[in-house]
């Protein structure tokens, strides 16, 4: 299993983008979620670290401009909670045991998806896209194709929009899937090996 990888895939109601950084022992260290709705903005990122091959520490952070939330969980070496924490707009409210074993199961989820993900060869990809031509965060021009329905979203996007356009996509060998399409640009944020 590499070091370091990144995929994703597509939820019922928006687009879930993983990275997940590993130990020698291909044990995960870091698991970045990235979720994006397709309705709303309300975009989250969720930190799953590990230590020792056990679930460490959550750090989960909503970015709805209605209702900013923030939660922290950390655990020590027997999986006992040690501390923990929900901020919801300034105000603290603290965590139910729901609310646990959500997080204790979700761990556990992301690992799996992400062992299929990676065993399946699908890659995640981020950029930027200009009249055709994509180039991602690192640089690379990248030879992707997609649907002609994928084609037209970023035709019609690129019509109102003066600067490139922030693209995420998946790329696996049974085909690409245009995952997002942006005006923000993904490159400023995006995990890589030494960041996590």
């Amino acid at each position: 299993m590499p070091e370091f990888s990144a995929s994703g895939f597509i939820s019922d109601a928006g687009v879930v983008r993983l990275w997940r950084l590993n130990d020698q022992k291909s044990n995960p260290q870091v698991i970045v979620a990235v979720y994006s709705p397709y309705q709303d903005k309300n975009t989250t990122i969720t930190f799953f670290e590990y230590r020792q091959n056990k679930l460490w520490q959550i750090r989960y952070q909503s970015f709805d401009y209605k209702n900013k939330q923030q939660q922290q969980l950390r655990f020590d070496q027997n999986d006992h909670i040690i501390f923990m924490q929900r901020i919801i707009n300034n105000n603290k409210i603290p965590l139910t045991k729901d609310d646990i074993v959500r997080w204790r199961f979700e761990s556990e989820r992301l690992i799996e998806l992400s062992n299929t993900l990676i065993a399946g060869n699908v890659h995640l990809y981020q950029g930027h896209w200009r009249q055709g031509q994509i180039i991602t965060c690192s640089g690379e021009k990248r030879d992707t194709s997609f649907t002609a329905q994928a084609e037209n979203w970023l035709l019609q996007r690129a019509k109102t929009s003066s600067d490139d356009l922030a693209i995420a996509w998946l790329e696996a060998p049974e085909g690409n899937e245009l995952l997002l399409v942006a005006n923000e640009n993904f490159c400023l944020w995006a995990p890589t090996k030494e960041k996590l």
